[in-house]
This record gives structure tokens, C-alpha cells and sequence, in this order.
């Protein structure tokens, strides 16, 4: 009964819970090969590692050939970085059953965080997994990940897209295919990088990496804007600066042209952003203190600017107490910020 009952804690993705029950089975059944080797699956799933080796080898122990307990001990290896026993249990797995997928995936999946010529080989590796499962989502995922890795990018994004069709809720591909639009600079990519962290996001609300890139974005937004706003600036002092000699001939043209730079900017994030997104876009940046404080700044040398061009009658005082500090904040808060955001990182 314990047994039946941890294989349906497993299934439920209790797995403390399971290896509980595991634990009062296996005091009565020592030599159970099997239940063995759900415990280490359940203890896998945990993030129990030595608990996992140890269950693992214990089924091996009491079961050499027994293939699912390789696959989990050549996983939880690769983990913890362990890369030539895990590569070790996962070809005896191969050996042992050619015919299974699931084998062969385990061995790109190690071989993945290897060197060039290691990756290489996990690339051809799990392109064969794939004429053995073309169904299999995880199949096409190990194409992408491996593609991505040699650089091969449109060969990736058409496995990360299969991938996707196969199993619409698959965040890691919907990931790394948002990475790959954002860094590589299609048209339309980074609107569809947006949609890909938030679609991440929103499917997981515990991902981290999704909601991270989400906040570089922003932030990477803003940041650019600090360029704007000295641009902006700039108009405005050679606005002021020729209004004294020409008066309202210099204001007529100044002033447009200043709201002109804003406008285009604003124009450009609102084609940018996709609507749906503004919003929680929004609200993520306002509560990413790297991205407020960027905004803070850029916002200071904008309203400097406007003050300038608006108001040409400002004493010099003002501007020597507020020109000067303003551009400097700017590119104090920009490495600032920067810093601070490569923090945050999960």
C-alpha cells in the first residue's frame, strides 16, 4: 500500500511526501529495486541530491541493468556538475536500451554543457532523439538548446517553434525563443521578446528569468532614453542661447523642435511595447528600483530642459546650479542602476 500510495504522491509532484511513503515501504522491502528508484526520482524532484545518488545507486546495486535509475543518476550528476560520471551513467543507459528516446535525450542533455566538440556531438545526439520521438516536445527542445549553443540560430528558433507547437505551456522554449529574438535583432523582435517573457511569466508565476529579462528591457529602454533627453537638452540650450540675440524668432523654432524629439520618442515605445503589455509593463518597471532610478534621472535632465526652454528669462545661477549635475547624474545613475540590475539577476 505504501508503494501505491508514493507512486501516486509522484504523480501529483508531492515528492517529499513520496519518498516519505517510499521510506516505510522500503524498511519492510530493502531489495526493491524499484521502489528504489522512485525514491530516487521522488528525491530528484525534491532537490535532495545525495539523497538521490544514494537511492540510485542503490537500485543500481540491487539491479544493474536497470535503465531509469542510470537516467536519474546521470541527471542529478550533471546538476551538480559531476559532467564525465553522469556522461558515463547516461551511455550505459544507451547501451542498455537503445530504443528508448529518453536515453539518448539524457546523453544530449549531458553532453550539452560540455566543450565545442562535447556540444556538437549532443546536437547530433539529439537530433537522432528526434527521429526516434518526433512527438516529443523535449526531443525538439534538446535540438534548439544545442543549435543555440553552436550558433545556429535559425536552426534553433524552427525547434524551439516545434517545440511550441507540439506544447503551447513549454516556458523554457517560449524563453529561450524570446531570447534569441531580443539578442539577434530581427525586425519585430523585440516585441516579440516582450511577449515571450510575459507569455513566460504569465504560465509560471514562479519563474524568475522571465520577469528578470522583462525588467532588462525596461530598463534598457530608459536607459537609451538618456540619449533623448540630452539631445533634448542640447535644443534647449542653443535655444536659449540664441533667443538672447534673436528673442521670439529663436523660441518659435526651439520650442517645436524640443517637443518634436519628446514626441518621437514617445512615438517609437508606444509602436515598441505591444499594447496588451504596457501596462504590466509598466507596473514591473515602477517596482525595479534600477529602473526607477534610471527613470528618475532621465526625468531630471528633461524637466531641466524644459525649464530652460520655456522659461529663457532663468538666472545663471539656476542653470550653473542645475545644468551641470543633471548630466552628471544622468551618467552616474546610468552605471548605477546598471550594476545594481545585474544584481537582481536569478
Amino acid at each position: 500500500m505504501s508503494l501505491e500510495r508514493a507512486e501516486g504522491l509522484y504523480d501529483l509532484g508531492r515528492y517529499e511526501q513520496a519518498a516519505a511513503a517510499l521510506g516505510t515501504h522500503l524498511a519492510s522491502h530493502p531489495d526493491d529495486a524499484d521502489a528504489w528508484t522512485l525514491l530516487a526520482r521522488s528525491l530528484r524532484g525534491a532537490k535532495n541530491t545525495q539523497g538521490c545518488l544514494h537511492a540510485a545507486d542503490q537500485a543500481l546495486r540491487l539491479d544493474p541493468g536497470n535503465v531509469t535509475a542510470l537516467v536519474v543518476r546521470a541527471e542529478q550528476l550533471a546538476g551538480i556538475g559531476h559532467y564525465p560520471a553522469a556522461e558515463w551513467s547516461a551511455r550505459e543507459a544507451v547501451r542498455l536500451a537503445p530504443h528508448r528516446w529518453g536515453t539518448h535525450a539524457t546523453v544530449a542533455e549531458v553532453l550539452a554543457n560540455g566543450d565545442a566538440w562535447q556540444v556538437t556531438e549532443a546536437y547530433e545526439v539529439a537530433r537522432y532523439t528526434v527521429s526516434l520521438a518526433p512527438e516529443e516536445p523535449y526531443a525538439h527542445f534538446l535540438v534548439g538548446l544545442t543549435a543555440q549553443r553552436l550558433k545556429r540560430t535559425d536552426v534553433a528558433v524552427e525547434a524551439y517553434r516545434t517545440v511550441l507547437r507540439l506544447d503551447p505551456e513549454h516556458t523554457a522554449a517560449r524563453h529561450n525563443l524570446a531570447l534569441l529574438d531580443l539578442h539577434h535583432r530581427r525586425r519585430g523582435g523585440w516585441t516579440r521578446a516582450a511577449e515571450g517573457f510575459a507569455d513566460v511569466s504569465a504560465l509560471d508565476p514562479e519563474d524568475q528569468d522571465g520577469r528578470y529579462n522583462l525588467e532588462v528591457m525596461a530598463w534598457n529602454t530608459v536607459a537609451l532614453a538618456r540619449w533623448v533627453a540630452i539631445l533634448a537638452f542640447g535644443v534647449a540650450v542653443i535655444t536659449k542661447a540664441v533667443a538672447e540675440d534673436s528673442g521670439p524668432v529663436a523660441l518659435a523654432v526651439g520650442l517645436p523642435l524640443f517637443a518634436a524629439v519628446w514626441l518621437l520618442w514617445g512615438w517609437w515605445v508606444r509602436r515598441l511595447v505591444p499594447q496588451r503589455l504596457r501596462g504590466p509593463l509598466l507596473r514591473l518597471a515602477v517596482r525595479c528600483p534600477p529602473v526607477r532610478w534610471m527613470a528618475g534621472a532621465v526625468g531630471l535632465l528633461a524637466a531641466v530642459g524644459t525649464a530652460v526652454v520655456v522659461l529663457p528669462g532663468l538666472p545663471a545661477a539656476f542653470l550653473g546650479a542645475t545644468v551641470l549635475p543633471s548630466v552628471w547624474a544622468v551618467f552616474l545613475t546610468y552605471w548605477i542602476s546598471r550594476a545594481a540590475l545585474k544584481r537582481r539577476r536569478p
